[in-house]
């Protein structure tokens, strides 16, 4: 909001569509510089136009963008299993054992192992790339 214009009025309009994550992170890059979110994506997009970012094609096109896609939908599935146990732990609390309740609880025990056996295995291949 405290930006400087230019002689120039910004009065064209067009409709772009997000993801919720660019959505997120888009608005807090723009919050931090105290700008609306219409303002940072005006500006962000004129700057790569004339030449004066270094980007080189789009971020959807990032070799790792598939990883951070797998990871966010392993991040939901864990929330999911976060929230049966919220409900099974509601039940025993409330003087109920649902039935299968042992089956559960070993898939979530199993699902927890897969997920510190993913996060090991992503930590040593990064190592080994230098990250």
């Amino acid at each position: 909001m405290n930006r400087k214009r230019t002689t120039e009025k910004r009065d064209q309009e067009k409709k772009i569509r997000f993801t919720p994550t660019a959505v997120r992170l888009i608005d807090a890059e723009a919050e931090r510089r105290r700008l609306t979110f219409a303002g940072f994506v005006g500006d962000a997009a004129l700057t790569v136009a004339l030449g004066k970012a270094g980007m080189v094609g789009s971020p959807e096109d990032d070799p790792i963008r598939p990883l951070v896609e797998a990871i966010e939908a392993h991040t939901k599935a864990l929330n999911r299993i976060g929230t049966n146990l919220n409900q099974i732990t509601g039940a025993i609390h409330s003087g109920a054992i649902p039935e299968r309740t042992e089956t559960v609880l070993d898939r979530i025990q199993q699902a927890a192992d897969a997920s510190y056996g993913l996060i090991d295995q992503l930590l040593a291949e990064g190592a080994g790339h230098g990250a």
